[in-house]
């Protein structure tokens, strides 16, 4: 891995699938993040644990703890709250990640209750877009990365990335395909975010 590639990034991202694949890919996303780290990259990261995935749960909590004490940004839904921290409370998630990681970038997902954020001391909630699901395969990706996308960018705060966000996930749900094919354009985002509620059904 080049350290100056590395290090020119304004972001170095990678999962807890690319840790869960294969020892190869695991020690590559370590040593990213150590690099990172020592360059001054923020780091991000999304928990994304697949229980077919590891061999012993055992390894999974191991490998993927160890991984928060690299990271600046975290991405976790409730179950992998309770699998790594032992509680799946909203703020008590937020606690223990800033007490024990010294994360204070958390984004929670919540699935169709949406998502909240502890954002640098602040606390922010954004509900999720109800839409017909075809596929949900890529939601997570494609949440994260716009995400990120809409921080880097400028002229969006957390509360406008976490709803971008959430717009991209619930489009790459509404129709089949695989983790990226469907990752909408900016355009396509624009279009949803300003139509919706007009052409799809809110139940």
């Amino acid at each position: 891995m080049d350290p100056d590639y590395v290090g020119s990034a304004r972001v170095f991202h990678t999962t807890g699938i690319t840790m869960a694949i294969s020892d190869t890919a695991r020690s590559a996303a370590f040593r990213g993040l150590e690099i990172a780290r020592g360059k001054g990259v923020t780091t991000s990261f999304d928990v994304n644990y697949r229980r077919k995935l590891w061999v012993r749960v055992e390894d999974a909590i191991n490998v993927l703890s160890k991984a928060l004490n690299f990271v600046d940004i975290v991405f976790l839904d409730e179950d992998e709250a309770s699998l790594l921290l032992g509680v799946s409370a909203i703020d008590d998630v937020f606690r223990e990640l800033r007490s024990r990681f010294g994360i204070d970038r958390i984004v929670l997902k919540l699935g169709v209750k949406g998502s909240v954020a502890y954002w640098e001391g602040k606390i922010v909630k954004v509900n999720a877009f109800r839409v017909p699901v075809r596929d949900p395969i890529g939601a997570g990706d494609a949440y994260a990365g716009v995400f990120l996308a809409s921080i880097l960018r400028g002229g969006h705060d957390v509360e406008s990335a976490m709803r971008r966000a959430s717009a991209a996930a619930a489009m790459v749900v509404m129709v089949r395909g695989g983790d990226e094919e469907n990752l909408p354009r900016e355009d396509d985002l624009r279009r949803f975010l300003e139509g919706y509620g007009r052409q799809v059904d809110l139940r």
